[in-house]
């Protein structure tokens, strides 16, 4: 059974690429993989380099500038998937399949998305895309709920991690990198607007009456077209007078070995699907404070294995100063919350059990 996966774009690395290569980490006898991006660069380098044959291909989506250009560029893929003779295509989140579905369709060729995002049901393209789809892939029970009936086939497989993998770069990581005698606060993710990380930053003047040598740490870039919030963000600290409480890291390769040193990891999604982010934490030895909304619900049980904050809140940014005050002051909570997240994700979200059920999904599917 041949299967391609398809990728959106090829200027960034996000949790969904790290997720589907972590899940095909050990592929069985009866499947082949190859990888399909919109052109040269980050994305293709890191698949080829995990061994994955890479195909790309400049495909056109249906809102283009030019009238035409979708139709006359599926037909070109059409003749292409038809010579590569592919018996499924996986399109490795929602807005890849606007790329490949019409010419899949024409090439008779079924297509699965694999969603990771909360698209809008106002919509119309979007509701045809989820109806042009012959399965679908949630990531996650609260991204299937989202769908609700909007598709007779849906099935959920959470994401794997490489649990080896981290654990070999916690353990080795031996140089504490940041200021010890800092409470060391992090947030790691793309810098966009839907991941909040100024809510971090509007915690700060909280934060620092009760925890004075507390630092905050950003990890992650925008793309091109959200530099401008990137520099607000920076512009805000600056507003609040915080500035010298904050280190802006950029996109950083190390970003496991940083986390294992930060005392308290932050995610203020107002809705993530599954955030890979939290289980790394976890493994890391790092207790998070996370939304109480999307997929954190099932990954984090509050005050067992982590701490949630009302998201929803008009204060929200002090809801996510008073539990991360929490941490700093209940010593004996933070250590239950590591050792209890170390168990949980050995046993729920160990690679065995998840990608087993991802290449029997993708067997049904065909």
């Amino acid at each position: 059974m041949k299967i391609l996966i398809v990728h959106t774009r090829n200027d960034i690395i996000s949790g969904a690429e790290y997720a589907i290569t972590d899940m095909l980490s050990d592929i069985p006898s009866d499947l082949e993989f190859e990888m399909m991006t919109p052109g040269y660069g980050v994305l293709s380098e890191f698949l080829e380099a995990k061994g994955f044959k890479v195909h790309v291909n400049i495909y056109s989506g249906p809102r283009r500038k030019y009238p035409g250009l979708y139709q006359f560029s599926s037909y070109l893929l059409m003749r292409w998937l038809k010579k590569q003779k592919f018996d499924l295509i996986l399109c490795n989140t929602f807005a890849a399949s606007f790329r490949v579905s019409l010419g899949a369709k024409w090439a008779g060729i079924k297509v699965a998305i694999y969603t990771r995002e909360y698209f809008s049901k106002k919509k119309r393209v979007n509701l045809n895309q989820v109806s042009r789809a012959n399965s679908i892939i949630a990531v996650s029970e609260d991204v299937k709920e989202y769908y609700g009936n909007m598709h007779p086939n849906i099935s959920v497989c959470h994401d794997t991690i490489d649990i080896n993998l981290i654990n070999e770069r916690v353990n080795n990581h031996k140089d504490f990198s940041l200021n010890k005698s800092a409470f060391n606060i992090g947030f790691i993710g793309r810098i966009t607007r839907y991941k909040q990380p100024d809510l971090v930053i509007r915690a700060i003047p909280d934060i620092i009456k009760k925890i004075p040598n507390a630092h905050i740490h950003i990890v992650g870039k925008a793309v091109s077209q959200e530099y401008d919030y990137e520099i607000g963000l920076k512009q805000l600290a600056k507003e609040l007078q915080v500035d010298s409480y904050v280190t802006f890291w950029g996109f950083r390769k190390d970003s496991i070995e940083l986390m294992k040193d930060f005392d308290v990891l932050c995610l203020t999604s107002d809705r993530e699907p599954f955030p890979r982010t939290i289980l790394e934490s976890m493994l890391a030895g790092t207790p998070v404070v996370c939304s109480n909304t999307g997929g954190c619900k099932e990954m984090v049980q509050d005050n067992i294995t982590g701490l949630y904050f009302d998201v929803c809140d008009n204060d929200n940014s002090l809801s996510l100063a008073k539990e991360i005050i929490r941490l700093f002051v209940d010593q004996k909570l933070h250590k239950e919350i590591v050792t209890n997240s170390l168990n949980f994700i050995e046993e729920k979200f160990g690679p065995k059990n998840q990608i087993k059920h991802f290449f029997e999904t993708l067997r049904l599917i065909s």
